[in-house]
């Protein structure tokens, strides 16, 4: 664990009690995961409502080839 502390000094040469956070391994690796997620490039509206367009007119073809291919491909 990563430990913050701050002394508090300058009281009067008294000792404060000491003020700390501790991160955590996981809460660095969540901190970096977030950090990663907010540089993604915000939602391609232009594609969404393209698509949105393409389902409401009932032309929108699924090719679950493709969609099983991408999917095997994932996995392995």
């Amino acid at each position: 664990m990563k430990r913050i502390s701050d002394k508090g000094g300058g009281h009067g040469g008294s000792a404060a009690p000491a003020d700390s956070v501790d991160i955590s391994r996981k809460g660095r690796e969540v901190q970096g995961l977030m950090d990663s997620i907010s540089r993604l490039p915000e939602t391609r509206v232009d594609k969404v409502n393209s698509v949105a367009e393409s389902v409401k007119a009932g032309n929108y073809n699924v090719q679950s080839g493709k969609i099983a291919e991408k999917m095997i491909s994932e996995m392995t």
